[in-house]
């Protein structure tokens, strides 16, 4: 099969020959200009490009090497008869992972608390709770979010989920659909949103939501900026209602240097951090679907494009 490179972070050599490691038998291409594209069954690519697509009229598989789609579904001549498929490692994002158990703990034992007072050289005690007396809660439950959950669960935390379609995970609590999202956001004393950004997705983290969440709550959100409604969440944080909030993606990036969460003192501000992708954690998933695509067998991590994700 052919496979086309079209777009991607980093160095060329760095995805272009684990790739061609892992599949020595296949053609792959990065250049689009010397690249016969009638020939391109699969692509490989970070984000949308406009009119990529309508040049490749033998397409059979896109392999987004990005977690988040939302980007690549508004390409204007995205084929629909296409499958699209992401290449996330089953076992997890060890990056993920760390950054989520990173900052519970920080938001659990209210280090943002303890920063401002030692800035202001304050000393004083608040309560202390241990992992068993709070509950995480996320807003999305797909394999990187499931296991960051895990992990909290296996170190005593509550852990819950609010999800589209029901998930079954040992010790985690499972609410569904717009329904069971107030019980959800009410009993969450850190909340996590690792949503996928859609439609029904977007400004989802507002004063109405926001403020269902226990008094001294905190929010953590590495999903996407437009899942937060901005000054929603700065009046939560002023008014004492939230106790912090951790940010790793904004509504525009950079973000603008005049822009208030950057002096806010309860809000973590983090560039687009969380993760990095490396080809050697993703080639796998690659290498094990373009495989797949030539024995005539079913795809892994297909992205439902109706859903959004």
């Amino acid at each position: 099969m052919t496979i086309l490179l079209a777009n991607f972070m980093g160095p060329a050599r760095r995805w272009a020959d684990p790739i061609q490691a892992a599949l020595p038998n296949e053609k792959l291409f990065m250049d689009l200009k010397k690249a016969d594209l009638s020939l391109v069954d699969i692509v490989l690519m970070s984000h949308g490009e406009p009119g990529i697509f309508s040049r490749l009229p033998n397409l059979k598989l896109i392999i987004t090497l990005q977690a988040g789609v939302d980007g690549l579904l508004k390409t204007p001549d995205l084929p629909s008869h296409v499958p699209i498929v992401r290449s996330s490692p089953p076992q997890g994002d060890p990056m993920i992972m760390e950054y989520v158990l990173l900052h519970v703990l920080r938001h659990h034992r209210e280090m943002p608390f303890f920063i401002e007072n030692q800035r202001q050289l304050v000393w004083e005690k608040p309560e202390i709770y241990q992992a068993c007396d709070r509950c995480v809660g996320f807003m999305g439950l797909g394999l990187m979010a499931y296991k960051c959950a895990e992990i909290l669960r296996d170190i005593g935390f509550q852990v819950a989920c609010w999800t589209r379609t029901k998930k079954t995970r040992e010790g985690i609590k499972s609410f569904i659909g717009e329904d069971e999202l107030k019980p959800f956001l009410r009993q969450t004393d850190i909340l996590i949103n690792i949503l996928p950004l859609t439609p029904a997705t977007a400004d989802i983290l507002c004063m109405q939501t926001l403020s269902l969440l226990p008094s001294g709550a905190s929010v953590i959100n590495i999903g996407r900026g437009q899942h937060i409604v901005d000054q929603d969440l700065i009046d939560l944080l002023d008014s004492d209602h939230l106790a912090g909030a951790t940010l790793d993606v904004f509504r525009q990036e950079p973000l603008d240097t005049d822009h208030p969460f950057w002096k806010h003192p309860k809000i973590t501000l983090m560039p687009h951090t969380a993760r990095k992708t490396r080809p050697i954690d993703i080639v796998p998933q690659i290498k094990e679907n373009v495989l797949r695509l030539r024995g005539d067998q079913p795809l892994l991590q297909v992205i439902d494009t109706r859903a959004g994700y």
